[in-house]
């Protein structure tokens, strides 16, 4: 077996450094009322548009599918409830983002305030990479909502906590301002997807939230930590093994 070259040595050590340092990947900010998706929605009406059950959003490269859904989020199947979007520039920032219909024949909002009425849900999933953080906007006093996370691709979401008010108390939320949530992963965690459920407490007014923004940035090569390097490194050898036979011949 012949010895490896000092170049495709030092192009390992150069890979095997770059892994473990693991550089800084860029972040997408995904803020729903300033985005196009696709398909386009309906024309705004009220405060709103009407969209499809499922919707792509396209920021900084990166890729997440929106999914609206009469109950609960599920992971492992698309959404089957149109979703509404709220524009930013009429609503403002907390105002603004993805809420769920009650009726899919309906092409204006059937909330009067086009957000997630109990107990729809709206989920994103990163099909790209994977998920820090997420706002969740229009939480005013009196209002609630289950948050779930999605920790293995295409995988069932988990909730986090119990119900979540306008004080943001939970794992991982802080407020972020005047009826806004913000949650942030767990460093190290991978976040594929998450979910906002509305739900409405006793003795509280019927409530509805808004699924404001998420940010992404790009997923793992392959895995995390050491196997992940020991994998890649050996993708490296067998390229330039076959580069070496190839030169051979």
């Amino acid at each position: 077996m012949k010895s490896m070259t000092p170049v495709a040595a030092t192009a390992l050590a150069g890979l095997a450094v770059s892994l473990a340092a693991g550089a800084s990947p860029a972040k997408a900010d995904f803020i729903f009322g300033q985005l196009t998706p696709t398909p386009a929605c309906g024309p705004v009406s009220g405060p709103g548009s009407v969209c499809a059950p499922n919707e792509t959003f396209t920021s900084g490269g990166q890729t997440v599918v929106a999914h609206g859904f009469p109950g609960a989020p599920d992971g492992t199947a698309p959404g089957t409830a149109n979703l509404t979007l709220k524009p930013f520039a009429l609503n403002g920032l907390s105002e603004s983002g993805l809420g769920v219909q009650s009726n899919n024949n309906s092409t204006t909002c059937t909330d009067p305030d086009c957000e997630i009425l109990p107990p729809q849900s709206v989920s994103v999933t990163a099909s790209t990479g994977i998920i820090t953080d997420a706002l969740i906007g229009s939480v005013q006093a009196g209002e609630s909502f289950e948050f779930f996370v999605q920790t293995a691709l295409n995988g069932a979401f988990t909730q986090l906590g119990g119900v979540i008010t306008n004080t943001c108390i939970g794992p991982g939320f802080s407020v972020a301002g005047t009826d806004l949530c913000r949650w942030d992963a767990p460093s190290g965690q991978t976040r594929f997807g998450v979910a906002v459920e509305a739900v409405s407490t006793a003795g509280a007014p019927l409530g509805d939230v808004l699924l404001t923004s998420v940010s992404t940035v790009p997923g793992p090569i392959v895995g995390a930590g050491l196997p992940g390097l020991v994998a890649a490194c050996g993708g490296l050898l067998l390229a330039l093994a076959r580069r070496r036979r190839k030169f051979v011949a």
